[in-house]
């Protein structure tokens, strides 16, 4: 891959896809061992390793990992934080880290339990984000810009390619699965609403679930191209989608609960979600693992 905007070439394509069916999981309550107790799941493999993050009682944040029942906690070497954002379905995991004194953002992928620092080649001081990774190494995210417009981007065996939907001013990739396919969102300004998008071999497309107004978030994108995300409709709830061949699935909360927001996916139609329970003393949010083979 080289550097270029990937734009001209792409907008023909950006056809929304269609057809729309409502599904139900299968959903389990979803709790870590100390210390990751309260810790937030952002991944999920198609080994069944859960990767997120957990605050100390010093409010210190550490990433972690529950693979086969062992809950495994890290930090990247010598840093005052530690945060996850993706892992692969061969267990690299990205993220951020911070160190004591310097202001500046830095960002990790670690293997094995070897750790390196994510760098960008051409933008040595660029203030950027990562937040997606697939299993050949291939990191997302956006580098932020003073400004516009600001470019989301691929690194691939250090090689980086530019992403920007067409006529947006801000391109903000999510996820990237191991065939290259990378989910996101993009921003055009003055206009009251958060797309999303898809890019695959090259080309963009809309990710619009039916029924869905303003924001339309594409989390993750699994390795047989399920994208899965939530969106807000328009009775001001969160809803949650998956989108598969060009069918869009709604995916009901767990019977009681609302506002569903899907975290991660894998290739086995496994989800992680967070929803929110009304109470007496106003809103509980409650983890939960959905299994929706039947669903989409």
């Amino acid at each position: 891959m080289s550097v270029c905007f990937i734009a001209a070439t792409a907008t023909a394509a950006f056809a929304q896809a269609s057809g729309s069916t409502t599904g139900k999981c299968a959903f389990q309550k979803l709790s870590f061992p100390p210390p990751a107790t309260n810790g937030n799941p952002v991944a999920l493999n198609d080994l069944g390793g859960i990767a997120g993050n957990f605050g100390d009682s010093k409010n210190v944040n550490h990433g972690f990992l529950l693979y086969q029942g062992r809950l495994t906690t890290f930090m990247f070497p010598r840093s005052s934080s530690t945060t996850v954002s993706d892992m692969s379905r061969n267990g690299i995991i990205v993220g951020d880290f911070s160190v004591a004194g310097d202001p500046r953002g830095h960002h990790y992928m670690v293997h094995a339990g070897g750790f390196h620092e994510i760098t960008l080649p051409g933008f040595p001081n660029a203030d950027f984000t990562v937040t997606g990774v697939n299993s050949n190494g291939d990191v997302v995210g956006a580098i932020n810009s003073e400004t516009l417009p600001a470019n989301g981007y691929v690194l691939h065996n250090g090689k980086i390619t530019l992403l920007l939907v067409p006529g947006s001013d801000v391109t903000l990739p999510t996820s990237i699965n191991d065939e290259g396919v990378v989910v996101g969102g993009y921003l055009i300004l003055f206009v009251n609403e958060n797309p999303a998008f898809m890019w695959k071999n090259g080309v963009f497309s809309n990710v619009v679930p039916p029924g869905s107004i303003g924001f339309v978030g594409a989390n993750k994108v699994s390795n047989v191209g399920v994208v899965v995300g939530s969106y807000q409709a328009a009775d001001t709830h969160g809803e949650g989608f998956a989108l598969e061949n060009g069918t869009y699935t709604n995916i009901d909360p767990p019977a009681g609960f609302e506002d569903i927001l899907i975290l991660a996916v894998n290739k086995f139609d496994n989800i992680l979600v967070q929803a929110q329970q009304r109470t007496q003393q106003g809103f509980n949010t409650v983890l939960f693992k959905g299994f929706c083979a039947a669903a989409f």
